[in-house]
């Protein structure tokens, strides 16, 4: 069985029979052990039952199992296959492991990230530049500092020419503060929005246990060292993102999967069949994008692209997210919480809150 088609947006995968997987004896053996406990799933929903938190985690599970598989992560696989099995069979240790998965994932990925303040005063667009050129080489000296969001969003800004790495739209706030950026702008004839920095890894630094306990199970673990406090807000975990676009790549509607061979250029994948219907405000969809280090800043050793492994680790958990229906049970749980005065059933009241405890997140955002 091949990598199967991404489920379109509310919509997740049941699990196929054991022999129709691909996996290996012992993957197999894994696999029995998850139609065990997702068949418990199914008979103990209920009608009322709006959020399958035991469903999706078990899913969850399954298909981090089979991507590892696909995607040739033995390391990763091994270690799955480990937890599975140290479960011996007991459908709610089964649970359990996946819905820690999916706690993790909403405090690596869905984590809000607070919006920096803008710099009240205005220098020159060119003692701006000057002004971050001279304190990036300072951070990659040293190992243990990093950069505050302020200082990320105006890092990653700069590096991508004050444009959106998936749009090639101009940042808005760019154009309104330096002169030379409009003028550009106006000679290409482009366009304009406001943009946002979108993170690979949350940009919520209380959230580094998950974040380490997300890439030691990829089997990287030496590259949490890149995410730790506040380097989680170096140049090798953002890019330019317009707004429109931030919120369903931090959702997983979206995400970059890297092109074989081409070194920084990533294929658009999206929960969308049609990706000319998803980018319709744009005349020319975007379907592959190339990260540069725009060409006014490129000698600066310290303008670093986004780290293509922590890329591929999004996009694994992106996949699985859509594949298991754990996106859309995120994003549900989310939208309720910042709703919940508006939900006139008990029973999903109650349920929402046995979800949001589980999590230990607060009831509001």
């Amino acid at each position: 069985m091949t990598y199967p088609r991404m489920p379109p947006v509310s919509e997740s995968w049941p699990l196929p029979p054991s022999n129709a997987i691909g996996l290996d004896l012992k993957g197999r053996k894994a696999w029995e052990v998850l139609l065990s406990a997702e068949r418990e799933a199914l008979a103990a929903l209920k009608a009322k039952v709006k959020y399958q938190d035991k469903l999706v985690a078990v899913r969850l599970v399954a298909w981090f199992l089979k991507d590892f598989w696909e995607h040739q992560r033995s390391t990763a696989y091994k270690r799955l296959l480990l937890k599975i099995f140290s479960c011996e069979g007991v459908v709610e240790k089964v649970f359990q492991l996946g819905l820690v998965l999916r706690n993790h994932l909403i405090r690596v990925f869905y984590a809000p990230t607070p919006t920096p303040s803008e710099d009240a005063s205005r220098p020159s667009y060119d003692q701006h530049t000057q002004n971050i050129l001279m304190s990036i080489p300072n951070v990659n000296a040293l190992e243990n500092e990093g950069r505050t969001r302020t200082e990320a969003r105006a890092d990653t800004v700069l590096r991508d020419g004050h444009k959106c790495v998936i749009t090639g739209l101009y940042d808005k706030t760019s154009i309104v503060n330096f002169p030379k950026i409009a003028a550009k702008a106006k000679t290409e004839r482009a366009s304009m929005e406001g943009t946002q920095v979108a993170y690979l890894f949350s940009g919520t630094v209380t959230y580094a246990a998950s974040i380490l306990a997300i890439l030691q199970m990829f089997g990287l673990d030496s590259v949490a060292d890149k995410l730790l406090g506040k380097r989680v807000n170096n140049l090798c975990n953002v890019m330019t993102m317009i707004t429109s676009l931030h919120d369903d790549f931090e959702q997983f509607i979206f995400w970059l999967e890297a092109v074989p061979g081409e070194e920084h250029t990533y294929n658009l994948v999206t929960r969308y069949p049609d990706i000319e219907l998803f980018f319709g405000q744009l005349s020319q969809p975007p379907r592959q994008v190339k990260f540069s280090v725009d060409p006014e800043v490129r000698n600066n050793a310290g303008m670093k692209l986004p780290d293509s492994e922590l890329i591929a680790v999004r996009a694994a958990c992106a996949r699985v997210a859509a594949m298991s229906g754990v996106a859309d049970h995120i994003r549900l749980l989310m939208q309720d919480r910042d709703n919940v005065e508006t939900l006139t059933d008990s029973d999903t009241s109650i349920h929402l809150l046995d979800s949001l405890l589980f999590l230990a997140l607060p009831l509001e955002a």
